[in-house]
């Protein structure tokens, strides 16, 4: 092993998981969190290093040393809040523009009659 190469069977996916985290672990944290990145393309750039990823400032709100799974679950958390306002606001203003169609049928059928 001079050459620093590995020199046993090829390893999978699982064995890697089960020398670095046990298999709850890897559940409740690794596959939780990341089977969902990719519904965050600013934090998929970043995670990948990307060279136009936004800073760790625009993803985490501060730059730190390292990030852990809480800073992720804050992150994702607070994306979907954002994207679930926007939702909100963008339903209200549209409902105010004219209302639904219903009520706009209604006001149709009271001047007709």
């Amino acid at each position: 092993m001079a050459n620093k190469s590995w020199v046993g069977e090829k390893l999978t996916a699982v064995d890697l998981i089960e020398l670095f985290v046990s298999k709850s672990y890897f559940h409740s944290h690794y596959k939780k969190f990341f089977s969902k990145v990719s519904n965050y393309p600013d934090l998929a750039d970043w995670l990948e290093g990307s060279p136009d990823a936004p800073s760790d400032v625009d993803i985490w709100g501060e730059e730190k040393g390292s990030y852990h799974f809480k800073d992720l679950e804050r992150f994702m958390e607070e994306h979907d809040r954002k994207m679930k306002m926007k939702k909100v606001k963008g339903n209200k203003s549209n409902k105010g523009e004219g209302g639904s169609k219903k009520a706009g049928n209604k006001k149709k059928k009271q001047v007709n009659n």
